[in-house]
C-alpha cells in the first residue's frame, strides 16, 4: 500500500493548477525584444558554479567511498589474510 503521499501529491498540483491567475484575452504581452538584457555568464556566476559542482562531487565521493568500503581491509590499508 503506497501510502497517502501520490494522492497529496495529486491534491497539491489540482490546486496549483486551479488557483494559477491566467491572463485575460484581451490583455497583450508586450512585444518581444531581441536585444540583450544582461547575462548570467560572469566571472562571478562560473565560480559559483564550478565551486558548487566541487562539493557536490566531493561530497558524493566520500559518501560512496564510506558506503562501499571493503570490510576485509585492515586499517592500515592493507589487505587482510597474509602471513604475519
Amino acid at each position: 500500500m503506497p501510502g497517502p503521499a501520490p494522492r497529496l501529491a495529486a491534491l497539491l498540483w489540482a490546486l496549483l493548477i486551479a488557483f494559477t491567475p491566467t491572463a485575460p484575452a484581451s490583455a497583450s504581452a508586450a512585444p518581444a525584444r531581441a536585444s540583450p538584457v544582461g547575462t548570467a555568464d560572469g566571472p562571478g556566476d562560473i565560480a559559483l558554479a564550478i565551486g558548487v559542482t566541487t562539493a557536490a562531487a566531493t561530497a558524493t565521493g566520500l559518501w560512496l567511498r564510506s558506503r562501499y568500503r571493503r570490510s576485509d581491509a585492515d586499517p592500515d590499508g592493507t589487505e587482510g589474510g597474509g602471513d604475519p
